[in-house]
């Protein structure tokens, strides 16, 4: 807090009463309807000088009453200095000390008017009045000393009549936001705070419910303007303090303001009469829960038709939301209790069988999102083309590899650690831009870790090396950078710190970053303005962790996008002709095969691994709808017989799911197939992953159309392994 200016001259006086005025302009009555604002040559006027001590004192007292019984019981105390400033046609207005002056000259009058009992008050006080009289002082001193008494200070105002002092300092005289931060010793935040406030009141009072204002709305007005959500929704103007959405504004001031009642007669003309639909808006809480529904548009409606802001809140899915928050709290909590007691065997089928439903709980929850599995929000829910080139910089083994015959399709071939799943990995590090996950997921799927059994420092040591990729995606640039570093930020909590890692993405002329910083023993934390993927990625292998209830969210998936019906047909037309259904079963979490061969239901592992594999495979594509697929060796577990069959219909749900499919191969039989089989070779590529001639350590490729890569099988039998 800066002290008072320098050039201001006080002295300690004693006046009398009768030469002391209280001022009628006070901030503290700015609320009182009466109030008027008062020239200096008026405020020795007799009626001013009554209305304003009737002001001040309050219906029967009520503002100064505790003044009055302290000064009967203990007499007159100097303990705050009473402020004055002089007129210039004589007598002292009083600049600080109105409600002490008002009790004193009440009690005077009591006492010249019907002698009452002073108790401890010497009457003597009422001519000889201690005061500190400030000589040349301007108004913005006078509004400083009231600001530091009445903000900053012990003493403090309503948030009305703070703010309108505030708003005088700003507006009248000019004063900046750090100069009047720094004069009266209060935050920034909290100045703006007021102001924006103010701001809105005065739209308000320009709107048609302009006339019900009056200071105890004005806290609801402070709420609304911190209130982030309900501030998006009317579309606030930092810069100019404004709403810019009318519509939305007029029903927020509706539902703060008393709304007339319409009837309707016989004649059908409307007209209004004193009856009015209550606020729905009362308190500065209301705010608060307005904040939580305004983006529920069912809610919204709810509250528009009805103004009960409490039945709005529970037509909103936030009591669903809180009900489920709170359960899922009391579950963790039990389980924490649980892994601290010897569980005894009897009760392990119980268990059991609440571990399946919570893990089909988890991943119903997976599968049911509009976004696919695990994903993060899309740049676009509609692509009308996917990658058309890709460029790995720098990843693992791969340095400078460019790729530019992309197609629907794509097939990667070459030979034992080539770079085949690094090049599957690069494209979905691509894809998942600034997405962290997208890193853990392809580290945990090399090392073959559950994601809640990762050590962090193993992470760290897997995170060396530079990582950029970038490619051509739906006609737009894309690019991700990773890189791993030790963070010397004051700021950060270096307890147990081992390092941090920064991805920095773009897509389309979108920058994204996102800092994820990692300890031993506790949570990682992850910093981003916003996480946003290219498209929906799905990344299969058929070596991490393909127990079925992993594929359950992929089910879900396919069964809300109808897909499984075309998937039973090819099965029981290619494989298993009495195939009736293919069902998951919650609580268990496996497949169950509805065989016409057998009277009951039979476990899907009890079938063959071309079967289940092909099952697999078939549900991932809903899931990557609009999006990409990358499958890590495709012909794993199915005969080459039956990859022919399955080539084709591979294509016809990439066409049906707009997927673009990567996959790699170790199997000439698998690579012709897709070839030979594909019904549109324009949607086919073949790409051949080898070292270079000169350098044996560089990874090449050799690139082919589908077209031109059919020619090659039919004329010559080529393997594109083997390809130079």
């Amino acid at each position: 807090m800066s002290d008072l200016p320098k050039n201001i001259d006080s002295s300690s006086k004693r006046f009398s009463l009768k030469n002391l005025y209280l001022d009628p302009n006070n901030y503290r009555l700015i609320h009182e309807k009466e109030q008027v604002e008062v020239s200096e040559d008026k405020i020795k006027d007799k009626n001013v000088a009554q209305r304003t001590l009737r002001l001040i004192s309050g219906d029967r007292n009520q503002n100064i009453q505790d003044l009055i019984d302290s000064f009967k019981s203990n007499g007159y105390l100097p303990v705050d200095q009473i402020q004055v400033r002089e007129l210039a046609d004589g007598g002292y207005v009083v600049v600080e000390g109105n409600r002490r002056i008002a009790a004193l000259k009440y009690l005077e009058n009591e006492f010249e008017q019907r002698s009452v009992e002073l108790g401890r008050l010497d009457p003597a006080i009422f001519t000889r009045i201690p005061v500190v009289l400030y000589a040349d002082a301007d108004e913005m001193h006078h509004l400083t000393l009231m600001a530091l008494k009445h903000i900053s200070g012990n003493k403090k105002w309503g948030e009305w009549n703070q703010a309108k002092l505030l708003e005088k300092m700003h507006t009248t005289y000019q004063l900046g936001e750090g100069e009047i931060c720094n004069r009266i010793g209060i935050s920034k935040i909290e100045l703006r705070r007021s102001l924006r406030a103010l701001s809105l009141v005065q739209q308000y009072a320009e709107s048609d419910y302009g006339d019900q204002f009056d200071e105890a709305k004005f806290p609801i007005f402070r709420e609304a303007a911190r209130n982030s959500a309900l501030k998006n929704w009317l579309v606030w103007d930092e810069s100019t303090f404004k709403v810019t959405h009318k519509t939305n504004a007029d029903l927020f001031f509706s539902l703060m303001s008393l709304e007339p009642l319409e009837e309707e007669d016989d004649s059908g003309q409307v007209s209004f009469n004193d009856k009015y639909l209550e606020p729905a808006i009362t308190k500065r809480d209301d705010i608060r829960i307005l904040g939580q529904i305004i983006g529920d548009e069912r809610a919204l409606a709810n509250l528009i038709a009805h103004r009960d802001l409490n039945a709005a809140y529970r037509a909103s899915d936030l009591v669903f939301k809180e009900r489920q928050e709170l359960a899922i709290k009391s579950v963790t909590s039990d389980i924490a209790i649980l892994s601290q007691l010897a569980i005894d065997s009897k009760q392990l089928p119980d268990l059991e069988s609440a571990l399946g439903r919570l893990q089909g709980i988890v991943d119903k929850t997976r599968g049911s999102g509009l976004l696919g599995v695990e994903q993060k929000t899309v740049f676009h829910d509609r692509v009308d083309r996917h990658y058309s080139s890709l460029y790995i910089d720098s990843y693992k083994k791969l340095k400078n590899l460019k790729l530019n015959k992309l197609s629907k399709i794509n097939i990667f071939a070459g030979f034992n650690n080539c770079g085949k799943t690094t090049l599957l990995e690069s494209i979905y590090l691509l894809s998942r831009q600034n997405d962290f996950a997208g890193i853990l997921e392809v580290i945990r799927r090399r090392g073959k870790i559950p994601e809640d059994h990762i050590n962090p420092e193993w992470l760290m040591e897997q995170l060396s090396g530079e990582i950029k990729i970038s490619g051509v995606f739906d006609n737009q640039n894309a690019s991700v950078a990773v890189r791993d570093f030790s963070d010397s930020n004051g700021n950060l909590d270096r307890t147990r710190y081992l390092g941090s890692v920064e991805i920095v993405s773009e897509f389309g002329g979108n920058k994204q970053e996102s800092l994820t910083n990692l300890f031993k023993g506790r949570d990682r934390e992850t910093l981003a303005d916003s996480i946003k993927i290219i498209s929906h990625v799905v990344y299969s292998s058929p070596f991490f962790l393909n127990e079925p209830h992993r594929y359950t969210a992929f089910y879900h998936k396919s069964f809300q996008s109808k897909a499984l019906p075309k998937i039973f047909d090819f099965i029981r037309f290619e494989i298993l002709p009495t195939l009736n259904d293919i069902r998951l079963v919650d609580e268990l979490q496996r497949f169950l095969v509805d065989d016409g061969n057998y009277s009951t239901a039979l476990d899907l592992m009890v079938y063959g691994e071309g079967l289940q594999r092909i099952f697999f495979i078939c549900l991932l594509f809903a899931s990557a709808q609009n999006g990409v697929l990358l499958i890590d060796e495709f012909e794993n577990a199915i005969h080459a017989d039956l990859i022919e069959k399955f080539a084709p219909f591979v294509h016809g749900l990439a066409e049906l799911f707009n997927v673009q499919v990567f996959l790699t191969s170790h199997s000439k039989e698998c690579i012709d197939a897709f070839v030979l089989g594909t019904p549109s070779s324009k949607d086919l590529s073949c790409h051949a992953l080898v070292t270079s001639a000169d350098d044996p350590s560089v990874i090449e490729v050799r690139e082919f159309s589908g077209g031109e890569f059919k020619q090659l099988v039919l004329a010559g039998n080529v393997d594109l392994r083997k390809a130079k």
